[in-house]
């Protein structure tokens, strides 16, 4: 039997005095694919970290043993260890060292000391992710999505035997995840080891090897789940708030609006700007008060652009009528952070809001809030030291807290389990029995369809509303699976 391309014994981390697992063993074999699924917050990402030899040289304590193939990962060179495991960091701009497309491939290339033609192998990795016509572009003009899948070409292009892949998938849109899908099957098949953090397992299934299954408090449960197996496992999953499919969707349909219907916001022949370039134009529509309206579309087609102008912070030109103030969740939630701990960057926003109130009755509602939303054991902790998936909640609490009218969500769903996803929209839906009116930007179809009064698809520089009708045979043609159940 060959060697494991990396494993693990006893391997325990801890951040400053709290560890975040323990006594973790297992290994991944050449050519095997193995899912790590758990709760947001749960330590998936640093156990990434760990087994890509980031942590502990940058954060926490580590103990325990990390083999690649065989020998400990401490003692490669790092341009050695870069060909044994490479990375794809759940938050893509975590990643980049250069300003440039192109110069951030070619930097991972000469970093490794690639023998072959670095223009042909960097066209050939863009190319790979569907890139190939921004090149040249600045890094920080690309969409979320373009972000991920540049870094994907990054990750890949050390031609490392394992990669670990920490979500990603969180900012794509269906049609990229399944092509992508489909690609690092194809990798998989010809000897690439695949370990891959996500919620979803439904891309996966097709060729994954096994599923481990982490708990809240760190540990790996002591049997993997075999992807013919996952049905029979459902309970399993859902009594630790995972996701096996969109079952969980089954018998809800949205709000109906207030009557009668009054608008939110309006546009006329709007024209989005990003720089000097425009990203759509001709674009009119009519967003009701109250209820969900959802935004969806390719990677790149303007949704985060057309979110920032509703929240007065982006370039656009023509008519806009915005009906009252608004608060925007950034997709990237560490751009939208004011303060050094959990609880202050709630307090920021409850002083804004009430600033004659005591304050220990502000600290009582804060903390009221925070353990509504599961962030209160976080409360003394920076909000940069979160998972992904509690910085979103936390970023979604401080705009809550602020009692806008209007509420603009840029993926506020992507990094969160299936139990943090239903809590997130169930919270949506009462706030908005409570006046609220919410825009989302979402790739989630089937999650659009069954909360969303409105849909409008912002793609190919033109914006469309949608009939549920028509959103199912967008997503038959862009994902390969309805989104109607």
């Amino acid at each position: 039997m060959s060697k494991p391309v990396l494993s693990c014994r006893d391997l325990t981390f801890r951040y400053q005095k709290e560890d975040v697992f323990r006594q973790l063993s297992f290994a991944i074999q050449p050519g095997e694919a193995v899912l790590l699924m758990g709760p947001s917050g749960c330590g998936k990402s640093s156990l990434a970290y760990c087994l890509a030899g980031l942590y502990p040289a940058y954060a926490g304590t580590l103990s325990g043993e990390i083999l690649l193939e065989g020998k400990p990962l401490e003692d490669y060179p790092l341009a050695q260890r870069a060909r044994g495991v490479s990375i794809l960091f759940q938050n893509p701009d975590d990643q980049f060292c250069m300003d440039r497309v192109d110069h951030e491939i070619l930097f991972a290339l000469e970093n490794i000391n690639y023998p072959g033609d670095l223009r042909a192998r960097t066209r050939e990795l863009l190319a790979l992710v569907g890139l190939e016509d921004v090149e040249h572009h600045l890094i920080h003009t690309l969409s979320g999505g373009m972000k991920q899948k540049l870094a994907l070409a990054t990750a890949l292009a050390t031609e490392a035997k394992l990669l670990i892949l920490d979500e990603p998938f969180a900012n794509l849109d269906p049609g990229s995840c399944a092509d992508l899908s489909v690609k690092l099957a194809q990798l998989n098949r010809q000897g690439l080891s695949l370990f891959v953090v996500d919620h979803r397992p439904d891309y996966w299934l097709p060729f994954l090897s096994r599923i481990l299954l982490m708990d809240k408090t760190g540990n790996l449960l002591p049997e993997s789940v075999f992807p013919e197996e996952l049905q029979a496992h459902r309970e399993l999953f859902r009594e630790r708030g995972l996701f096996v499919d969109d079952s969980w969707l089954e018998g809800q349909s949205p709000a109906p609006l207030p009557q009668p219907e009054e608008s939110m916001v309006q546009a006329k022949d709007l024209r989005l700007l990003q720089g000097k370039t425009t990203v759509a134009e001709h674009l009119s529509f009519d967003f009701p008060r109250g209820g969900i309206t959802a935004l969806v579309g390719r990677n790149g087609s303007g949704k985060t652009t057309l979110l920032t102008c509703l929240a007065g912070a982006g370039r656009c030109k023509g008519s806009l009528k915005v009906n009252g103030a608004a608060g925007l969740v950034f997709q990237n939630p560490r751009f939208q952070f004011l303060s050094l701990t959990v609880e202050d960057e709630v307090l920021t926003t409850l002083r804004a809001l009430e600033p004659k109130a005591e304050e220990q009755a502000l600290r009582q509602k804060a903390r009221a809030l925070l353990e509504e939303f599961d962030l209160l054991a976080w409360r003394k902790r920076s909000p940069y030291e979160l998972s992904q998936g509690q910085q979103r909640r936390l970023a979604l609490l401080a705009m809550l807290a602020g009692n806008r009218p209007l509420l603009l969500l840029d993926e506020p769903t992507y990094a969160q389990d299936e139990r943090a996803t239903q809590f997130i929209m169930e919270l949506l839906r009462h706030r908005i029995d409570q006046g609220l009116t919410a825009v989302i930007a979402t790739h989630d179809l089937a999650l659009a369809r069954c909360f969303a009064n409105r849909i409008y698809l912002l793609e190919d520089g033109r914006m469309q509303l949608l009939s549920p009708e028509q959103l199912d045979q967008y997503a038959e043609e862009r994902s390969h699976a309805p989104c109607a159940l």
